[in-house]
C-alpha cells in the first residue's frame, strides 16, 4: 500500500469514528477556549481535531484521560514554538519544505474523504452485509459458566460444595480467578470450540445442557469447573454490530480503486538512489514468465 493510500485510508476511517460530544457542540456554533498560553488561545475545536487525527487509537483511551493529555501537549507546543518564532525559524527552508509536505498530505486526505465518503451509502452497506451473511457457515456453539482456580485441590473442594448445594454462580463470583467472567457469575457467553483452549473446549462441548464437569479440567491457566448452560447454532452478527467494519472495508476498497485509477492515468517515473531507472517489479516478473513460454 502506498504512503498516500495509507494516509487516505486513515482519513477515511476518521469519518466513521463517533465524535465526542464536544465536537457535536462545535457544530452547533460553540467553540470555547480550552487554554490560554501567554494570551494565545487554544480552542476546544483544536483539541478535538487532534483527537480526530488519532483515528482508532483515540477510541482506546477514555475522553477524560485523552483530553487533558492532548491539551497539555498543545500548551507545550505553543510554549516551545514561540521560542522558535522569536528566532525566525519559520522563515527557514526546512520549515517551508515540511509545511508543504504536510499540506500535500492534508489536501490528499480531504480529497479522498470528499470523493469516497458520499459513495458509502446505506444501500451499499446493506448489500455488503447480505453478501457476508450469505457466506456465513453456522457452527455449533455453547454457553457455559466456569470457575477458575490455581490448584486441583481448590477445584475439588469447590466441586464438593456445589454438589452439596452451593450456588455455582455465587462461587464463581467469589472464588474464580478469571475476574472478567467472575463478575457475571462465571458466565462466558456463547462461544465456538475454536475460541477456547482445547482441553476446555473438549470438556464444555462434551456436556449436556445443565451438566457440570465431574472433575477439574486442567489448562495452561489453571483448573476449571465448567457448567453448560445452552447449545445453539451460531448466526451472523447483526448489521449494527459490524457496520463500522463494513464501512471501513468499503472505504478502503474505494480508496484503492481511486488510487489505482489515478496511477493508471498518470505518467510516473521512479528512480533508484543511484539515479538509475527503477524497474516495475511486477511487470518484469510477467516478462520473465512470457520469455519462458
Amino acid at each position: 500500500m502506498t504512503r498516500m493510500l495509507r494516509i487516505a485510508t486513515a482519513a477515511l476511517a476518521l469519518s466513521v469514528v463517533a465524535l465526542p460530544a464536544m465536537a457535536q457542540e462545535k457544530a452547533a456554533g460553540e467553540d470555547p477556549v480550552a487554554a490560554r498560553v501567554n494570551g494565545i488561545e487554544i480552542r476546544r475545536s483544536e483539541v478535538v481535531q487532534q483527537i480526530q487525527e488519532m483515528g482508532s487509537r483515540a477510541q482506546q483511551v477514555p475522553m477524560q484521560v485523552l483530553y487533558p493529555q492532548l491539551l497539555k501537549k498543545m500548551i507545550i507546543t505553543k510554549l516551545v514554538s514561540k521560542q522558535g518564532y522569536d528566532m525566525k525559524l519559520q522563515n527557514e527552508k526546512e520549515v517551508k519544505d515540511r509545511l508543504k509536505a504536510a499540506e500535500d498530505q492534508i489536501v490528499a486526505d480531504l480529497y479522498v474523504h470528499r470523493a469516497v465518503q458520499p459513495k458509502i451509502t446505506e444501500d451499499k452497506i446493506k448489500a455488503r452485509y447480505d453478501q457476508l451473511a450469505a457466506k456465513f457457515k453456522p457452527e455449533d456453539e455453547v454457553r457455559a459458566r466456569h470457575i477458575l482456580v490455581p490448584t486441583e485441590a481448590e477445584a475439588n473442594d469447590l466441586l464438593k460444595q456445589i454438589k452439596d448445594g452451593a450456588d455455582f454462580a455465587k462461587l464463581a463470583t467469589d472464588k474464580s480467578k478469571d475476574t472478567g467472567s467472575a463478575k457475571q457469575g462465571g458466565d462466558l457467553g456463547y462461544f465456538v470450540s475454536s475460541a477456547m483452549v482445547k482441553p476446555f473446549a473438549d470438556a464444555a462441548f462434551a456436556l449436556k445442557v445443565g451438566e457440570m464437569t465431574t472433575k477439574p479440567v486442567k489448562t495452561e491457566f489453571g483448573y476449571h469447573i465448567i457448567k453448560l448452560e445452552d447449545r445453539r447454532k451460531s448466526s451472523p452478527p447483526p448489521i449494527a454490530e459490524v457496520k463500522d467494519q463494513i464501512v471501513n472495508q468499503l472505504g478502503q476498497e474505494m480508496v484503492q480503486t481511486l488510487v489505482d485509477d489515478l496511477e493508471a492515468k498518470a505518467k510516473i517515473e521512479k528512480f533508484n538512489p543511484d539515479g538509475t531507472v527503477m524497474k516495475d517489479a511486477p511487470k518484469e516478473e510477467k516478462g520473465k514468465k512470457a520469455d519462458k513460454k
